[in-house]
């Protein structure tokens, strides 16, 4: 078994409608480190992925309103960087196909603050 983990980022606004009194409930933005890991049992053209693929789909995510992608405000999720780590995993395991396993999707909101999505094995 091969991995790789690529760390990039970009910058988005954000609003989240939080049900008690929080600057968040403000629109703002963040500059989102994330680190993504990818594993397989055979490289391909000597790769597990090639970076600039996790890259690309990373950056369909700068310069946005998080609020008006339809990947949160079709399926009513809220921009937390819980979910924005559930969604980059899930649109990386939809590109990636089965012979890549997406492990784990960090993303940074701040430099002291992160969320963190890992392939569950049950």
């Amino acid at each position: 078994m091969m991995s790789v983990s690529l760390r990039c980022h970009f910058d988005a606004a954000h609003q989240l409608a939080l049900p008690y009194d929080s600057p968040c409930n403000r629109r703002h933005g963040h500059r989102y480190d994330v680190e993504i890991t990818c594993s397989a049992e055979t490289l391909e053209h000597g790769m597990v992925v090639d970076f600039n693929t996790l890259k690309s789909i990373v950056g369909e995510f700068d310069h946005c309103d998080l609020n008006e992608r339809p990947e949160f405000s079709v399926t009513g999720l809220a921009t937390t960087a819980e979910n924005i780590a559930l969604v980059l995993a899930r649109k990386l395991e939809g590109t990636l196909g089965e012979r890549v396993s997406v492990d784990e999707v960090v993303v940074r909101e701040t430099p002291r603050s992160l969320a963190r999505w890992r392939r569950s094995n049950v």
